[in-house]
């Protein structure tokens, strides 16, 4: 009886936290440009996303705009986004910059983050679990003559 009491614990601490496994973060071409993708269910997740950058082999949060959306001008970014089971969500890509930075807006402070290893990650709207996608390289923009 004690057995399958623990094996009942263990099952509702780890199979109710199991959220974070059905989503996944995915990057595209080019780089910027990324997916999320619900595998298993229906879930919940907070419109902003976060930037990280790699530096001195830590990741640390950038100071971006960068939403859950499906195109640019959205009516309105609501708090949170719910995916079905299979459904992609496909956001405009992020171009490097700290505003407008998925898409043309105007800013009192932007700038255009220096070249290096970045990531996004992912919030539950549920709170504290979050899925971090893997990690690309952001070169400098490319200079039209």
């Amino acid at each position: 009886m004690r057995i399958l009491a623990v094996a009942a614990i263990f099952l509702l601490v780890f199979a109710g936290s199991s959220d974070a496994q059905s989503v996944s973060v995915r990057n595209l071409t080019p780089p910027g440009a990324f997916e999320v993708v619900s595998e298993g269910g229906e879930v919940s997740l907070s419109s902003r996303v976060q930037v990280q950058s790699l530096f001195n082999g830590v990741w640390q949060n950038e100071d971006t705009d960068v939403q859950l959306v499906r195109s640019c001008n959205p009516p309105q970014i609501p708090a949170c986004v719910t995916l079905h089971d299979g459904e992609r969500l496909q956001p405009p890509p992020w171009n490097g910059r700290s505003c407008g930075s998925q898409c043309s807006a105007t800013c009192r402070i932007n700038m255009m983050l220096p070249p290096g290893t970045f990531r996004f990650s992912v919030a539950l709207c549920s709170g504290g679990e979050s899925i971090v996608g893997p990690a690309f390289e952001m070169l400098p923009p490319v200079r039209k003559h």
